[in-house]
């Protein structure tokens, strides 16, 4: 039966947010901030600063604050003074560290990219049939740009040949373009800016049926991208009007994400996962909790573990979580019970954009897989260390608590009520406050309150008798319907 896969994008002046929702369930949760400068797959005009062996790097004048990382296995010969043309490959972990680049690029079309400098067919893992990856790689091998390298994606296999030789010249004549940009310029900048996250996902999602945005102004550039990449698929794109409700709240997301940001997770069996993050690993413990079907222990453990092989395939891409997970499944005596436990946990990994590998059962029942590593995993983008438990717990970030305050103000509005408004908070909120964006039509006040808990706001409605809190500040508007 075919998923429906819907895309969900709220989008405000500094930041996107982007919910995956399969099957009216929320599979992926991503944010990208406006003010980022620093993209992985943006491209630039690098200058080498310093070669320094003994770290394995060089480090590369961008033209941004911090210089960036180069592991010196891609470029053994660059000295001081050199200039090239690098890629953003990913964040570094701390704000004292520039990006990490790489200085073999990647052009990423809907169906092929493009690997400049690199005369090399290859097609994606996740295509299967050895037919179709054959004739797949023998038609790319010969539509490959001399000096250049080809990547078949997945979707590819459901496209035709004057499809794929069409994006392959776009992809070279933008190229072209970047290294006629890099002619021109005399110090290091910025060349290509990789496209925003809505955008994005509408060239990287397969199997879309929907796309849901909050956004005016961006609504004409979605429908134009699907038109594009896309004409084959019937894929509707539809305006939401938020004057009566905000469109996570409309499809449930917000508790889907506080959700996902507990330990404990609850399966309709009655049965439940813990998850536990630690350095060097995610350990997941399952239980059959409330759960009392089955005709004996056995099959109750199957049950049990089946659901939670679902749940788990599905949580750990909503929380983003990557590198080595081992998972404490019910204990099972019969073989062919576990065989298919490790092939219910792979068919469920399918769905997943990220490389995810089940390396099966180990000799103490634990089983064992690994998923690669894109993004910081949710609870580290929406939480920080606690301040009141000396970091052994966590609580929302002042940004996140922040919007949550404005979120509220928006639906007091669109109950009726009109203000002003004062949002009392702790110190780290009132500072991502003064930095965020009210309604146009509302005036609100943020207020200062030491010793206020990180995660608690009051929200007043300030009229006669009620006097305004000293040091109050007045929010930036900003219209939403004209998002």
């Amino acid at each position: 039966m075919k998923m429906n896969r819907e895309l969900l994008l709220d989008s405000a002046p500094d930041m996107i947010r982007a919910a995956i929702l399969e099957d009216g369930k929320l599979a992926e949760i991503l944010t990208e901030r406006q003010a980022d400068t620093e993209q992985a797959e943006s491209i630039y005009l690098g200058r080498v600063q310093m070669v320094r062996k003994s770290l394995g790097a060089a480090f590369v004048d961008i033209g941004e604050e911090l210089n960036a990382f180069l592991p010196l296995e891609e470029g053994t010969a660059l000295h001081a003074g050199d200039l090239l043309i690098v890629q953003g490959a990913a964040r570094q972990t701390t704000d004292s560290k520039g990006l990490r680049i790489t200085s073999r690029i990647n052009l990423a079309g809907k169906w092929i990219v493009l690997t400049p400098g690199q005369a090399s067919v290859h097609v994606s893992k996740k295509v299967k049939d050895p037919a179709v990856r054959e004739a797949l790689r023998d038609f790319a091998e010969s539509i490959r740009p001399d000096g250049c390298g080809l990547i078949v994606r997945t979707a590819s296999s459901d496209v035709t040949e004057e499809k794929l030789r069409e994006e392959v010249q776009l992809l070279v004549q933008r190229w072209k373009a970047i290294g006629e940009k890099a002619a021109g310029m005399t110090k290091p900048g910025l060349l290509d800016r990789r496209e925003k996250l809505d955008l994005r996902l509408v060239r990287d999602l397969a199997g879309l049926t929907r796309v849901i945005t909050n956004s005016k102004r961006d609504y004409e550039a979605l429908g134009a991208a699907l038109r594009a990449c896309q004409p084959a698929q019937s894929v509707s794109v539809e305006y939401f009007d938020e004057r009566s409700q905000l469109i996570f709240d409309a499809f449930s997301i917000e508790g889907q994400i506080d959700k996902a940001l507990k330990k404990r997770v609850w399966l309709p069996c009655g049965g439940y996962i813990i998850f536990d993050a630690c350095e060097a690993m995610t350990v997941i413990d399952v239980n059959s909790g409330k759960m009392v079907l089955g005709k004996d222990k056995e099959d109750t453990a199957l049950r049990v573990n089946l659901e939670a092989a679902d749940e788990i395939a599905r949580q750990i891409r909503l929380r983003d979580i990557g590198g080595i997970i081992l998972t404490d499944f019910i204990d099972m005596r019969e073989e062919a019970n576990r065989k298919a436990l490790v092939e219910r946990m792979k068919a469920a990994a399918k769905a997943d954009r990220a490389q995810v590998t089940v390396e099966g059962l180990t000799r103490l029942g634990l089983l064992e897989m690994t998923r690669k590593r894109v993004h910081a995993p949710l609870r580290k983008s929406l939480r920080i260390s606690c301040s009141y438990c000396s970091g052994s717990g966590e609580v929302l970030s002042g940004e996140e608590t922040a919007r949550r305050a404005l979120h509220q103000v928006r639906r007091l509005r669109i109950s009726g009520q009109r203000g002003p408004f004062v949002i009392q908070c702790a110190p780290g909120v009132f500072s991502a406050l003064c930095g965020l964006y009210a309604p146009e039509d509302i005036c609100v006040y943020a207020a200062e309150m030491a010793g206020r808990h990180a995660e608690r706001f009051d929200i007043t409605q300030i009229g006669e008798g009620i006097p305004l809190p000293k040091g109050a500040v007045t929010l930036r508007p900003y219209s939403f319907e004209d998002n």
